[in-house]
């Protein structure tokens, strides 16, 4: 999706080097004091430019919220992809598309805890945009669960509402983050939702091929135990 944002640099590598500059410092901001207690001046301060630089990249606060969103996304469709490469199996490619989704969360926490945050702060326009990219970026987890149904490896299912439950998984890690980070890893969390997925699709057709590709092993899909932290032993008074 081609979104024009303002800019009166030329050099398109100095452009996405400062923003990305930027965008860091602003999702710090915004996570902190929120998106309309933070202003310009604050977050040139923690990106260490001047606010006069700033306006050289984005129109306004708003422009550079857009350009949070937009990062986020650019970031699925990057890791995604990349993770799908030379993989031909739909199952296969369903679980890689959904670790890669989660493990771009994982990296992206405080950027997708601003976005859930902020979105509404963002005018008409601009959330339609934000929603474009969401779709699309959706489609990198919904093409995978087509490609299984019509294998018969899942069952008959709404495509664009599973996704959604997907995806809100994913963004589980980062709003939960507080609370789970002392009790699993990233790891485990990924593992546990692929179990519950995998379980709730799965035909008899797809258990098979599922066995024959982890080896004939009739354990259940993901490991349930993988990646769980140990209880931190208490203090004594």
């Amino acid at each position: 999706m081609d979104i024009e944002l303002t800019s009166q640099v030329e050099d398109a590598e100095r452009v996405e080097w400062r923003r990305d500059q930027v965008v860091r410092a602003a999702v710090e901001r915004f996570a902190v004091n929120g998106y309309h207690g933070t202003t310009i001046k604050e977050i040139a301060e923690t990106a260490g430019v001047s606010p006069g630089l700033i306006y050289s990249y984005v129109k306004d606060k708003e422009e550079l919220l857009l350009l949070v969103f937009m990062t986020i996304f650019k970031k699925y469709q990057e890791e995604i992809p990349k993770q799908l490469e030379g993989v031909q199996d739909p199952l296969q490619r369903f679980c890689a598309a959904v670790r890669a989704y989660c493990e771009s969360v994982g990296g992206n926490i405080g950027a997708t805890v601003v976005g859930y945050q902020e979105s509404n702060s963002l005018n008409r326009e601009r959330r339609k945009i934000v929603k474009a990219l969401e779709l699309e970026t959706n489609e990198l987890i919904a093409g995978p669960v087509r490609e299984c149904v019509k294998a018969g490896y899942f069952r008959s299912v709404n495509v664009d509402l599973f996704t959604f439950r997907v995806v809100l998984f994913a963004h589980g890690w980062a709003l939960k983050h507080w609370h789970f980070r002392d009790i699993i890893t990233l790891h485990g969390y990924i593992e546990e939702g692929l179990d519950q997925f995998l379980h709730a699709l799965l035909t008899p057709f797809g258990w098979q091929h599922w066995y024959a590709l982890i080896g004939g092993n009739e354990a259940s899909p993901p490991q349930r135990a993988a990646g769980k932290r140990r209880a931190k032993p208490r203090k004594k008074k």
